[in-house]
């Protein structure tokens, strides 16, 4: 996840690789870096428009951190941003990443819309400072500001605790609170942003083969859907504690057998902080993540001689990861040992009957003209429907 969210939305846009070998394309660098040093030349006048729905925006999502590459910039192009199914993939673009000690590299199209770096030499440092320059396939130009990666903030310890939160229809429910302690031995890093992606183990309730490679076993995976930032400014001594992460509530199995959190923590500049506190604040008014784009936020990004819009933030930080492990046993709390949307199903038609790729058909029967099925959905009998088998990278 980076600095916008919701780019994951279109994932699905982004289709084929390129077809040039690494070393093709470490022919070509040369070249190419003196067509973008031509072309990229650094803004002679900014420009940070208002920002109209109406049109075509470029939106720019990109990193560097302190951790070896490849690095990565997302662009794309929304025609409305009131609504998340008018995205597109900018492709045929140019971007060069310079720092202040004057090296460069290129991002390289590895897939519609998605660029990464390619040199292995190229990485960030604490303490340097990074930009972008981008020129679109149309010859439109951008530039980020710059940004200088802050000392790394180290996480101590993920830790459980028990406890009740408050529903949207101010009911409670109690929960699995998965809290962090992290502290900065500099004393220098002020602004924290932090991400995590977690996964479970899933076995199913019943097994009845659904799919060509059933699996009574499988690995949910998904990744925060939250902003998580702190300003720790106002503190001399940079030690964070009971800093929130994943939750989960007694109605869900994660935690039955074995779960896993990678919790990974971003040392940011206060612009950075200040552009997610900004996108926390429009989700907290307008409703989820993946609704729409925050048309106003505006982001470290500025045209150049020119006024046509832009949103995002190309990032430069440091990044610390941990990794931990919870079950029940972890907690007093008791959780459902049965996930409740494998429960059965009525569906009533007129025509037609229950998409059997989706559900398991337990009965049927009519009601006058009604045709009722008792139905359960077919991850319930084979994982592997919805499912991977396969444990993520980050499980021991």
């Amino acid at each position: 996840m980076n600095a916008i969210l919701f780019i994951q939305l279109t994932s699905h846009l982004f289709g084929h690789k390129l077809n040039l070998t690494y070393d093709k394309m470490m022919r070509k660098i040369p070249y190419i870096i003196l067509i973008s040093l031509f072309f990229l030349s650094s803004c002679t006048e900014k420009f940070y428009p208002e920002i109209n729905s109406d049109i075509s925006i470029l939106v720019v999502d990109g990193k560097i951190t302190n951790k070896p590459g490849p690095y990565e910039v997302k662009l794309f192009r929304t025609v409305d941003l009131n609504k998340t199914d008018t995205l597109s993939p900018e492709r045929g673009a140019t971007i060069v990443i310079y720092d202040n000690n004057g090296n460069s590299d290129v991002f390289w199209e590895t897939l519609p819309g998605i660029y990464k770096t390619q040199n292995p030499n190229f990485k960030g440092q604490i303490g340097n400072t990074y930009w972008i320059e981008i020129q679109t396939i149309s010859g439109e130009k951008y530039e980020s500001n710059p940004e200088t990666i802050q000392a790394e903030i180290i996480i101590n310890s993920i830790y459980g605790e028990e406890g009740d939160i408050l529903l949207p229809d101010a009911n409670t429910i109690k929960a699995a609170k998965i809290l962090f302690d992290a502290h900065d031995p500099t004393n220098k890093s002020s602004y924290l942003r932090w991400e995590y992606q977690e996964s479970w183990e899933w076995r199913n309730p019943y097994f009845k083969p659904k799919s060509n490679n059933p699996s009574k076993i499988c690995f949910p995976y998904q990744l925060s859907n939250d902003v998580h930032i702190f300003d720790g400014s106002v503190q001399d001594i940079k030690n964070f504690h009971r800093l929130n992460s994943a939750i989960i509530n007694e109605d869900e199995v994660k935690l039955n057998y074995e779960y896993f959190i990678n919790l990974s923590m971003y040392s940011v500049s206060f612009e950075n902080y200040q552009f997610w506190r900004k996108i926390k604040e429009s989700i907290q008014q307008n409703g989820g993540l993946y609704s729409v784009i925050p048309a106003n936020t505006r982001g470290n990004i500025c045209a150049c001689d020119t006024k046509n819009p832009v949103l995002g933030f190309f990032e430069a930080s440091s990044v610390n990861s941990m990794n931990a492990s919870f079950s029940t046993q972890n907690f007093q709390m008791e959780f459902i040992d049965f996930p409740q949307d494998c429960n059965e199903i009525e569906m009533r038609f007129k025509d037609g009957r229950p998409d059997e790729s989706k559900f398991h058909i337990l009965r049927d029967y009519f009601e006058a003209e009604t045709h009722v099925f008792i139905v359960r959905q077919n991850y319930c009998y084979d994982c592997n429907v919805k499912y991977s088998p396969n444990k993520p990278s980050f499980w021991p």
